[in-house]
């Protein structure tokens, strides 16, 4: 069974990595392909901050718990 829980710990980490890397990727603000400062921009840069910060905890968190699953021991 130590395999099972290591195995979808390694799952889970790798889902909340992709997660992380969705969400920092999509942001305005984060993202490398945003253009000029136009008034479009800066709108959707103050209106998508607040879900890539929830989307980007979110994935840490999912991080966390895969590697817990990963390193733990079972009996």
């Amino acid at each position: 069974m130590p395999r099972d829980t290591r195995k979808s710990g390694l799952w889970l980490t790798l889902a909340g990595l992709c997660g992380a890397a969705f969400f920092a990727l999509t942001d305005p603000r984060l993202s490398i392909a945003t253009g000029s400062a136009s008034p479009q921009v800066v709108d959707a840069m103050a209106h998508a901050s607040p879900g890539t910060w929830v989307g980007l905890v979110g994935s840490g968190v999912i991080v966390l718990i895969g590697l817990w699953l990963t390193m733990r021991r079972t009996a």
